[in-house]
């Protein structure tokens, strides 16, 4: 049955946004684009009910692939629920309320290590074991204060954590050239969706070579598995390795003395192992000298297969794309370089036919950048550039999430983050030093400086004395808040996301109708594009 008047005034949300719902009982509505109801349920919690994957119906509604749905709910006293939810079935009559509910065949999460190292062993090494780290209260705090709480995230300080390097320069000389190694490294970690669980992410570090690295942990079974690079000044002081398995899967392992003396000389910071400076330690480094000094010899296989499942090992070849012959670079590089030289003079074209300043926002800079040979790419410095938004969550100021933590000791610490907001007084976690908080956010310098007149009113470039900023705003632990974008493609070729928020505690839906109609009339030839509603990221 379709929805009635009553559903459609209900607040509502991307069923891809559902950890935004509220904390609060009430009953739900899952609607598609068609406006018919496949769902209503009730919930103490709606936020829990829906929270990550468990929703014994989320499996049927993410089959139907050609499907978008919107949850809308409506705030219902629990004393209430039940007879409410009687009668809205009743009224509605729901497709899949009734029906036989299915499920997905997950496959355990030690599969998907077993996969992943049988791909990686090759190229990686054990640097070491860690025992928990909640054993060390210090640990903790120094870690919560120098910002590298990725060490102490709640799920993972009562395990042991097995450390493994990637060898960056092993890879290459297998994959021929960088690019391959990165688009290597894309398909061994990308998200599997038929998995108990996935390689989780702590964002991303800027290798000079390599460009994006991720870096990433794994809980299987009672331990956490951390991969991360090794620097190649810090490989040179691997004197041998050791063969062992982990998880059943044959892999090296550095020797007892190799380890000594990675810890003499050597830092262990999130982003990976590297040479120690000579100087005086600053405190950050101390911790992470620490890090390393924790880490003890890695000598048999300490992950117990539960499951064991059967992995054909000829299907987890990663075919890294072949090394191309000198013919081929010539004809296909100039082809990337004639493309980003064509992309600059059509923007540097555009620009001065509209009237625009092209130094504004030190965009000619951007412009003028030409490439001269196969080996330029563009500076992300000259690229990008931040702006602030609003949400259409809320209030910024406010703390988002913390964790309490009981250590072994008895005591308890706080883990988590909340909201450290910047600006022109200083920084502050939470307070009302600001009377203004907006989330910062990078952009496309080019686009914005074309788009600016229809999204201004949406986003800021600079902010007053009265008004700070959040570089990231956790909605969880572990998530943090991606703004509302709208993604814009011009002559066909190029495009970005810009984000935007909302103006006046205008409403999401009114924003974009602004936004639409003015980008309708703006009369820019060529030009496409959509929105995307706030959501989340890990």
């Amino acid at each position: 049955m379709n929805a009635t008047e009553f559903i459609l005034q209900l607040p509502h949300l991307s069923i891809k946004n559902r950890e935004l719902l509220p904390g609060n009982s009430g009953i739900y509505y899952v609607l598609d684009e068609q406006l018919i109801v496949w769902y209503v349920g009730q919930a103490k919690n709606l936020r829990s009910r829906w929270a990550g994957d468990s929703h014994h119906r989320l499996y049927q509604l993410q089959k139907q692939r050609k499907k978008q749905f919107v949850i809308y709910y409506e705030l219902v006293a629990e004393s209430h629920l039940n007879a409410m939810e009687r009668q809205r079935i009743e009224e509605y009559n729901p497709q899949l309320n009734g029906t036989k509910i299915r499920t997905k065949k997950l496959h355990p999460t030690e599969t998907l290590l077993r996969e992943t190292l049988t791909i990686l062993a090759p190229y990686s090494f054990v640097l070491g074991v860690e025992p928990p780290r909640k054993q060390d209260p210090k640990l903790i705090n120094d870690s919560i204060h120098w910002r590298d709480d990725w060490r102490v995230q709640k799920a993972v300080l009562p395990l042991n954590v097995i450390h493994i390097c990637i060898n960056l320069k092993e890879l290459e000389e297998f994959a021929k050239d960088w690019r391959s190694v990165n688009r290597f490294l894309k398909q061994v970690f990308k998200q599997r969706t038929n998995y108990s669980d996935n390689w989780a992410c702590k964002g991303q570090i800027k290798d000079e070579k390599y460009g994006l690295f991720f870096l990433k942990r794994l809980l299987v079974n009672g331990f956490a598995i951390e991969i991360y690079r090794a620097a190649k000044e810090a490989l040179e002081h691997i004197q041998g390795y050791e063969l062992t398995q982990l998880a059943g899967v044959d892999i090296r392992v550095v020797n007892e003395d190799s380890l000594i003396a990675l810890k003499n000389k050597c830092l262990l910071s999130v982003t990976g192992i590297y040479m120690s400076s000579e100087k005086q330690y600053h405190a950050y480094e101390q911790n992470r000298q620490k890090a390393i000094e924790r880490l003890s010899p890695y000598k048999k296989d300490l992950i117990k297969l539960l499951f064991n499942e059967y992995i054909d090992t000829s299907k987890l070849k990663v075919f890294l794309r072949e090394h191309k012959t000198e013919e081929e670079s010539n004809t296909n590089s100039p082809n990337r370089l004639t493309n980003l030289i064509a992309k600059k003079e059509y923007f540097k074209k555009l620009l001065i036919e509209r009237g625009i300043d092209l130094e504004q926002y030190q965009v000619n800079k951007y412009l003028e950048s030409i490439p001269i040979n196969d080996d330029y790419v563009d500076s992300m410095k000259d690229k990008r550039m931040t702006i602030f938004v609003k949400t259409f969550l809320g209030n910024l100021e406010e703390p988002i999430s913390y964790i309490v933590i009981k250590l072994e000791n008895g005591k308890t610490t706080t883990v988590g983050r909340g909201n450290f907001i910047h600006g022109a007084k200083g920084s502050t976690l939470q307070g009302s030093l600001y009377k203004e908080v907006y989330l910062a956010s990078t952009v496309d310098r080019v686009f914005w400086l074309v788009l600016e007149p229809y999204l201004s009113d949406f986003a800021q470039v600079k902010l007053n004395e009265e008004e700070g900023y959040i570089s990231k705003a956790y909605i969880s632990p572990r998530k943090f808040l991606v703004p509302a974008m709208v993604s814009v493609s011009l002559n066909g070729k190029w495009r970005a996301d810009i984000p935007f928020g909302p103006k006046d505690d205008m409403s999401y839906s009114e924003v974009v109708d602004i936004i639409k109609n003015r980008l309708q009339e703006s009369g820019i030839p060529k030009l496409r594009f959509s929105f995307k509603s706030e959501s989340s990221r890990t």
